[in-house]
């Protein structure tokens, strides 16, 4: 493929096609711009891993379909190596990018978020259900910093319809501590398949990306709290 020495803007349509260049990929969200500084460092770190390392800019405002796969602070990094996500990084400054920029070339540890950033993270964690489907599920559950509860269901089962209320009250509740997620499995059949659901509701409660429980059929409330309490217990 050609040599890109400069920073490449892409989007929603594009993406695809950018992750699998080939190469490892540093994605850079922003949604009003970068600053001097920070697009400096892109443009630097490009033309001196032309060949290497793709580092491209996503506008997040012009592309809410990708903007999905990250809700942390703004400008952020998405690593990525053979299409797969790697690495994460929110509040982005010229250090943090090419510390990370490091880690996806194989030249170093992954860098640790400072506290500051993830306790803004967290305050920025959604207060209700977040829609997931196969493209995201990744980088919303697997690669989550909180624990998660996944919710698969579909707009014809009534006992989904039973516990959602129930679920989004605990979002609401557990916003910036836990996560509720919500698949719908005739949308997004590959999900169902890996974890091989074979009724609905299930949910799942994943915490460092694993599956540590799972609840099959619409329990009662007190059920469901106890599940998500465990959960917060260990995390």
């Amino acid at each position: 493929m050609p040599r890109f020495d400069m920073p490449l803007n892409t989007n929603d349509q594009s993406i695809d096609r950018v992750l699998n260049s080939g190469l490892p990929v540093a994605l850079v969200l922003s949604s009003d711009g970068l600053d001097g500084a920070l697009d400096e460092a892109l443009r630097q770190v490009a033309k001196d891993h032309a060949g290497n390392l793709l580092v491209t800019r996503l506008d997040t405002q012009a592309n809410p379909q990708t903007a999905a796969l990250f809700s942390g602070p703004l400008p952020a990094l998405i690593g990525y190596r053979d299409g797969q996500e790697v690495d994460r990084a929110a509040a982005l400054t010229p250090a943090s990018f090419r510390a990370h920029v490091d880690f996806l070339l194989g030249r170093g540890a992954r860098p640790a978020e400072p506290e500051p950033v993830r306790a803004q993270a967290a305050a920025s964690a959604p207060a209700k259900p977040v829609v997931v489907t196969d493209a995201t599920f990744q980088a919303e559950v697997v690669n989550s910093d909180l624990p998660v509860v996944v919710d698969l269901w579909a707009p014809w089962c009534g006992p989904c319809r039973m516990i959602a209320p129930v679920l989004e009250k605990m979002a609401g509740e557990y916003a910036g501590t836990l996560k509720i997620a919500k698949v719908n499995v005739d949308e997004n059949p590959r999900t169902s398949a890996m974890f091989n659901v074979r009724s609905i509701p299930t949910l799942l409660v994943f915490r460092g990306g694993k599956v540590v429980d799972r609840i099959v059929g619409a329990a009662p409330e007190p059920a469901l709290r106890q599940r998500i309490q465990s959960a917060l217990a260990v995390h």
